[in-house]
């Protein structure tokens, strides 16, 4: 994970700040797909904070081919989803290196606080994880 500063410093309705997440595949097998899978828990804000009105972030993922930006999808739950329900996910031969680019913005009615981002890397061919999540550490104000 890559981004500037090493944390996300969103500002409800301000502008998306960038990061990237590179896998590494020293595996001894290809994967067909996998899929970079995010999630955050619903935001605790502190005394004082307003709660939110709206949906509250917008991930997207930076389309290399079309050069466009898409929606990405991002839970936002207390508790962990199972890895069966997610699809999708790219190619990964083994000793292979991948770049994706994300943003993530927080919309204007959104809630603020602070919790890490979890990133998870699932193999969705089998539904188990190919490699232990990371936290990027987020706070939206």
């Amino acid at each position: 994970m890559d981004t500037r500063g090493g944390r996300l410093a969103l500002v409800r309705g301000g502008s998306a700040q960038e990061f990237t997440v590179t896998l590494r595949n020293g595996n001894s097998v290809d994967h067909r797909h996998l899929l970079v899978a995010f999630q955050m828990e619903l935001l605790v804000g502190e005394p004082g904070d307003r709660p939110g009105s709206g949906p509250g972030f917008l991930l997207e993922r930076y389309d290399r081919t079309s050069g466009a930006w898409h929606p990405a999808e991002l839970r936002v739950a207390n508790d962990a989803g199972p890895l069966s329900l997610y699809t999708g996910g790219g190619p990964l031969a083994r000793d292979a290196v991948r770049v994706e680019r994300y943003r993530l913005r927080a919309t204007a009615g959104g809630p603020t606080g602070s919790t890490p981002v979890v990133v998870s890397f699932v193999d969705t061919d089998t539904d188990r994880e190919a490699a232990a999540h990371v936290l990027l550490g987020h706070s939206t104000g």
